[in-house]
């Protein structure tokens, strides 16, 4: 079971980037680990967690532009490459030079991006359920799930009972996704997905030196399994670990092993 964590408990600012205003705030003390989340979600889904994180680090959660409590983009779009410049200038805003990055979906893509364009600054990589590419020969089906549900779309509350039901069979759980993600802009979270589509990082992961583990759900139905092998065949330094019993959103379904796995990998020398 997760345990309850509450919003309100931690102060948080916004912070300007070129186009956008980001929602961010922190947690813990320690080594700085920035928490990126997925598509159409916020930093608010990584708070049942943070607490077992926090004990040891000092966590940099915020919310994507077009995503939360972050504004719109006024410029610059919702490339990914733009969403990582904004995720360097709030590292910046919290006196942060380097940190370990743990991404989730859309989170890990950013977080990859940011690898790239910002190798200096990042110590060490957790990429959960996510790709470098949706266009990779065997998760063409991925690509298709995505623009299927990019043209039937009509509204937030659409998307959002959607996706919580694919990810959830608790009830209460459906109840929260759902909550978080209906209030997210209609046209923000198109650009979004269009954005994923166009996304293709594969000839660029040899740049990425960091030491990176590349978390899979072994009933992950949004990401196949070979977005992750795809991946580790380009990644100089990286190992692949597999969760049972835990679907798309890994955090949630296994919360423990989850935990564990990051905190062990985090660790090592």
């Amino acid at each position: 079971m997760i345990p309850q964590f509450s919003i309100p408990d931690l102060p948080s600012r916004h912070i300007q980037t070129p186009g956008a205003r980001i929602h961010a705030r922190t947690l813990g003390e320690g080594p700085p680990l920035a928490l990126l989340h997925g598509l159409s979600s916020s930093s608010a889904d990584w708070l049942p967690i943070a607490p077992s994180l926090a004990t040891d680090y000092r966590l940099l959660l915020l919310d994507m532009r077009g995503h939360g409590q972050s504004s719109l983009a006024t410029e610059g779009g919702y490339a990914i490459s733009r969403m990582a410049a904004d995720v360097a200038v709030v590292l910046d805003a919290f006196e942060i030079d380097r940190a370990h990055f743990l991404g989730l979906s859309l989170g890990g893509c950013v977080a990859m991006q940011f690898a790239v364009d910002y190798p200096a600054r990042v110590q060490r990589l957790v990429l959960v359920n996510t790709f470098a590419r949706l266009q990779s020969t065997g998760i063409r089906s991925l690509r298709q799930r995505l623009t299927r549900i990019y043209a039937a779309l009509h509204d937030m509350d659409q998307l959002a009972r959607y996706v919580a039901t694919s990810l959830f069979d608790d009830p209460e759980y459906q109840r929260i996704t759902y909550e978080r993600m209906r209030h997210n802009d209609l046209g923000a979270i198109r650009r979004t997905m269009i954005a994923l589509m166009r996304f293709n990082l594969l000839d660029q992961l040899h740049r990425i030196q960091a030491p990176t583990l590349v978390l899979v759900g072994d009933r992950d139905k949004t990401v196949p399994l070979r977005c992750a092998t795809d991946m580790m065949a380009r990644l100089p330094s990286a190992q692949m670990r597999v969760i049972a019993d835990a679907g798309h959103a890994l955090p949630y379904d296994q919360p423990e092993a989850f935990v564990d796995a990051v905190l062990d990998f985090l660790a090592r020398p």
